[in-house]
């Protein structure tokens, strides 16, 4: 069977869209974090939609998985296969095209395979602007966005990734083609199946294009970093920012003292933003697509630099902020934004981690923290609690890390430090998955904290529309 299957795949896509060797598979069979390690009887490369739908019918009629993959940069294990090896890994990246910019729809229609930080280069050099912005930029893919539903840095003014999806062209098991690439901001007819795909992370069908939303280029941005109060000053500091700017707040990223740590350990070259590591910090940025926002005054401020200006001088009298900087150059600007992107390796780089993408409302975000870092220290003082990121759209990444100078036994912790997590999520209303998905990571946590209706409606999705639970198997239900 392995060998009439793959005779049948290399009839499909050719060479160079086939991979069965060891040596040329395992990177597509170990996840990111090298968590998950996987066996497939092949990776397929398609380079077309109809070469997917092929592949797909090829797939249904052998009752074999299919696992989509897009750039393998994924947290959750969601892209990584089982170890029964009767698995297709199907590698959307050949199919990196751009199909159209359209500027007067302020839209654009890509493939799965395109990676992220290419279409922020197409669409600058239209000047034209797609948000979507995340650490993997570089290595990411359009398709493995829309799959997990990812955030990223600019979710607090533009939304996550379903809300800046238009359309979405998708191959169904068996080979049935979706053809839902509509520019249309409003569509009334029936149910709304691109919302259905996006986030699903291949357990329903395959994401082969999409059309996305576009936005006026941004051409000023402000950017500061301060040291704040607490938790519940940040928010307080976000809102003020929000109303200063007429709500032009791109990102407002939470960064405690624990995180500099872990990235100055092991990227010292970083500049530190303040003369001292605060306990708790922000890096904030505005942006405005009006020429007029990125002129200077007498002084050398530009108006977008003196709103962020006078909203920290008025948080400093009320004792919200006890220090900051606010860029004064595209390369301070630069250095200030290395401090947040490198957080994600720094910790990969760390003794240990306990990883969790959560989470909660604005006004939950004080009394949680304040309870995680009770709860963590009553575990373990000598632990390192690095939550941080998006306070803007209430996400953290609340990583627990085990550094340097930590000398207990990390891995006995986990299941404890995760439970704390999951417990104190549960308490204040929370998500337990605010962008990096379910995968298999959080699949079980899932059916612990979901209303069993819900599970029951969302087996049936995945039952009527993969009856043989052929797509991507074992992930998220």
């Amino acid at each position: 069977m392995s060998a009439e299957l793959i005779n049948a795949l290399h009839a499909i896509v050719g060479d160079a869209g086939l991979k069965t060797g060891d040596g040329d598979t395992a990177s597509f069979l170990t996840d990111w974090h090298g968590q998950y390690q996987g066996q497939a009887v092949a990776v397929v490369m398609p380079d077309s939609t109809e070469q997917v739908s092929a592949v797909m019918a090829l797939a249904d009629a052998h009752d074999v998985v299919v696992v989509p993959q897009g750039g393998n940069t994924g947290f959750m294990g969601g892209a990584t296969p089982d170890s029964r090896g009767r698995t297709i890994l199907l590698s959307l990246r050949r199919m990196n095209r751009i199909r159209e910019i359209d500027a007067t729809n302020m839209s654009m229609t890509v493939e799965a395979g395109c990676v992220l930080q290419t279409l922020h280069e197409a669409t600058e050099r239209e000047g034209l602007y797609f948000p979507l912005n995340l650490a993997a930029k570089g290595s990411c893919t359009i398709g493995g966005n829309l799959g997990t539903n990812a955030g990223g840095l600019n979710v607090v003014r533009y939304g996550t990734t379903r809300e800046l999806t238009l359309g979405v062209e998708v191959v169904l098991m068996g080979g049935r083609v979706l053809n839902l690439l509509s520019g249309l901001r409003k569509d009334n007819t029936g149910y709304d199946l691109r919302h259905l795909f996006v986030g699903s992370e291949g357990t329903l069908g395959v994401i082969t294009a999409a059309t996305m939303k576009l936005f006026p280029q941004p051409v000023a941005r402000a950017t500061a970093f301060a040291e704040v109060r607490d938790v519940a000053a940040a928010v307080d500091l976000l809102h003020r920012l929000q109303a200063a700017s007429g709500g032009g707040v791109e990102a407002f990223e939470l960064i405690p003292a624990d995180v500099l740590h872990v990235v100055f350990h092991h990227f010292p070259e970083i500049p530190q933003p303040l003369a001292t590591r605060g306990a708790m910090n922000v890096l904030m940025e505005i942006g405005s697509s009006n020429p007029a926002s990125g002129l200077a005054n007498d002084s050398g401020e530009t108006p977008l630099q003196v709103i962020i200006q006078d909203t920290l001088a008025s948080a400093f009298e009320d004792g919200l902020v006890l220090d900051a900087t606010i860029a004064a150059s595209e390369t301070q600007r630069r250095s200030l934004w290395d401090v947040r992107e490198m957080a994600p390796e720094s910790h990969k780089r760390s003794k240990g981690v306990a990883r969790s993408d959560i989470s909660l409302s604005q006004s939950a975000l004080a009394p949680f923290y304040a309870e995680m870092v009770d709860g963590v220290k009553a575990i373990d003082p000598n632990l390192l609690i690095c939550g941080y990121g998006h306070l803007g759209d209430g996400n953290l990444h609340f990583n627990i890390v085990a550094d340097e100078r930590s000398n207990s036994d990390f891995e006995a912790k986990k299941d404890q430090l995760y439970s704390l997590i999951y417990e104190k999520v549960a308490k204040h209303n929370g998500s337990i998955s605010a962008e990096h998905g379910i995968g298999q990571t959080k699949r079980a946590q899932l059916a612990k904290v979901k209303q069993p209706e819900v599970l029951d409606v969302m087996r049936a999705i995945k039952a009527s529309i993969d009856p043989k639970n052929l797509m991507n198997p074992g992930k998220v239900i």
